[in-house]
């Protein structure tokens, strides 16, 4: 149960499991923004050749942008992926929070084939890195996208540091409640 940097993955409050995805998606990041700062330095040097206030005008908007993109990689490893006793939370930083209820998943599996899934019918919860756990739904549900838009989905594509630790306990949960349902009827 160790994850990727070492430290001890630790459940949450209830019973709730964690599963971190930092480990997959940050690195990559990091490098985009070094070179988001190698372009914005070069850029600016020659735009102020031409135009100091268009130079320090796009000084402005890139600063933004490369503080935004900070502020998403430091969020991925405050906001984990979170599975509790009767849904699943999928979060991508400050970008993606949706809950799946527990009794609309099918079962989850390894890998992605991304042409299995119609444009749109998938929500790809990882940035810059290869999904390694896909979270197939019983039906279309409307879930938030990034940035809250919603939209209907029939899977979810996750990059998770421990994707072996995932399917086992989203597995197990599911089939407990198919078999607490069917004990029920």
């Amino acid at each position: 149960m160790a994850e990727s940097d070492g430290a001890v993955a630790r459940p949450g409050p209830n019973g709730t499991e964690l599963f971190h995805y930092h480990g997959r998606v940050a690195p990559m990041l990091w490098v985009f923004a070094a070179l988001a700062l190698i372009e914005l330095s070069v850029v600016h040097l020659l735009l102020s050749h031409w135009s100091r206030a268009a130079a320090f005008a796009l000084d402005l908007a890139s600063g933004a942008s490369l503080l935004a993109l900070l502020a998403l990689i430091l969020s991925l490893r405050r906001r984990p992926v979170l599975l509790d006793s009767d849904r699943l939370i999928v979060r991508l930083g400050w970008l993606l929070d949706a809950a799946v209820p527990l009794d609309e998943i099918a079962f989850a599996q390894s890998g992605y084939a991304p042409a299995d899934y119609m444009p749109g019918s998938l929500l790809k919860a990882n940035l810059l890195a290869q999904p390694n756990v896909l979270v197939l739904l019983r039906r279309d549900l409307d879930l938030p996208g990034p940035l809250g838009r919603t939209r209907r989905v029939h899977a979810v594509a996750l990059a998770l540091d421990e994707p072996a630790r995932f399917l086992l306990a989203l597995n197990t949960r599911v089939k407990k409640l198919e078999g607490d349902a069917s004990a029920a009827a």
